[in-house]
């Protein structure tokens, strides 16, 4: 059977490029908008906040049977499916007028919206040109949006109602799914396994299962340590500001909104991180680059450790550009060492476990600030973690020409 010439690659990596921003824009629209559904309502945000739940764990669960479908049927006919089901169950949940048929809509978009990320992830990879490179692009994408999340559906609540924070993005994702099905075709199935992968085809079926039982375990690190981070910094940032706070002669809202803004401005640097680390992924051994990346966050959080003010952000900005450019480098090695027709069911298995390890950071971090006062304990426990991607990725089997293997060639 004759292969299908390769699609325009950087057009079909766009599409899936915005597609991981929507998606991220679009599973944090509800936090924001609950704020204004308190007034609207009548109901506590706590007890909205709880309508979440079930978007949330739907969006971690589904992505499994996502991946093998991913798998066993089409990457790019998950991807239309993702956009229309997502971008669908997006715009009717704005018709929402309680908070039962809110919760409806926002978990069978949470649903539609676990697609996204173990096929989307294959699907890049099939149509790589550079295969470092075009992940760590796609994760910027991802970051951009998580970051944006807040900002857009406050933004449409109050230039247009609540509603319009659902409305908009769902349109622009069934929009994008309507051109993404017209100017796309099925990806080849990975041409360079036949052209550059020999070593890919002849790699020992023990090796590859130890290579990815380690990697479960570095991923499952690299998550707690994502989601303790990222969780923790809002409360770091509102202590440690107070001498800014302050300068400014800012009162305790203002300095709310000064540390949020703070946070945000640090999370989008993760993006420059996924972009660099792509580019480092490319040019040298993933694995080199992955280990890398820890090893330089213990001194730099080490040093986090003892500043305040605004020399915390740049130390924490530099700190959140390590963590999210070791991603584009584990992607990579995930797909070294993993057939082709499982790729997506170990992405989904990642995804999940990343989602899952999330939960525990948070419970492990709120039991720190708990307990301890200050926030020693908070980077031990972080440095802890990198400690354990170190030790595990070092027993990762040699990685031999994997510049060559981060590469698709057409």
């Amino acid at each position: 059977m004759p292969v299908k010439t390769k699609q325009q690659p950087n057009r079909a990596l766009l599409f899936v490029n915005i597609s991981h921003f929507l998606n991220h824009v679009i599973m944090l629209i509800y936090p924001t908008v609950a704020l204004t559904l308190v007034d609207v309502w009548g109901v506590s945000y706590g007890e909205l906040f709880k309508l979440f739940f079930m978007a949330s764990l739907l969006y971690g669960l589904a992505a499994l049977p996502a991946g093998w479908l991913g798998d066993c049927w089409s990457s790019r006919g998950m991807l239309a499916v993702y956009l229309f089901g997502t971008g669908a169950a997006t715009f009717l949940t704005g018709f929402a007028d309680n908070p039962m048929q809110i919760s409806v809509g926002l978990a069978i978009t949470g649903i539609f919206a676990a697609i996204y990320h173990p096929v989307g992830t294959t699907f890049v990879v099939q149509n790589a040109v550079d295969r470092a490179k075009d992940l760590g692009f796609n994760g910027a994408f991802g970051t951009v949006g998580l970051a944006a999340a807040a900002f857009i559906a406050a933004g449409l609540t109050q230039l247009f109602g609540w509603r319009f924070a659902f409305f908009i993005p769902g349109a622009a994702c069934f929009l994008l799914g309507i051109f993404f099905v017209l100017q796309t075709h099925e990806p080849a199935r990975e041409i360079a396994n036949e052209i550059i992968g020999e070593s890919e085809k002849n790699i020992k079926s023990w090796t590859i299962f130890f290579a990815l039982g380690l990697m479960a375990i570095t991923a499952l690190s690299v998550g707690l340590i994502t989601q303790a981070y990222t969780s923790g910094l809002p409360k770091i940032f509102n202590d440690t500001m107070k001498g800014v706070v302050e300068i400014f002669t800012l009162d305790s809202k203002g300095g709310l909104t000064l540390s949020s803004a703070l946070v945000t401005l640090v999370i989008l640097f993760g993006a420059l991180g996924q972009i660099l680390g792509g580019s480092l992924a490319s040019k040298y051994s993933p694995k080199a680059v992955y280990i890398g990346m820890f090893i330089l966050m213990v001194p730099l959080a080490t040093v986090a450790s003892q500043l305040d003010g605004l020399s915390l952000v740049i130390v924490a900005a530099v700190m959140m550009i390590v963590i999210t450019g070791c991603l584009p480098a584990e992607n990579c090695i995930i797909v070294r060492f993993c057939p082709e027709n499982f790729r997506a069911r170990v992405f989904s298995a990642k995804f999940v476990m990343a989602l899952g390890g999330g939960s525990f950071a948070v419970l492990a971090v709120g039991e720190i600030f708990e307990r301890a006062s200050g926030f020693l304990f908070f980077y031990g426990f972080l440095i802890a973690l990198a400690f354990i991607v170190i030790i595990f990725a070092l027993f990762l089997p040699s990685m031999a020409n994997s510049i060559e293997n981060s590469k698709t060639i057409s």
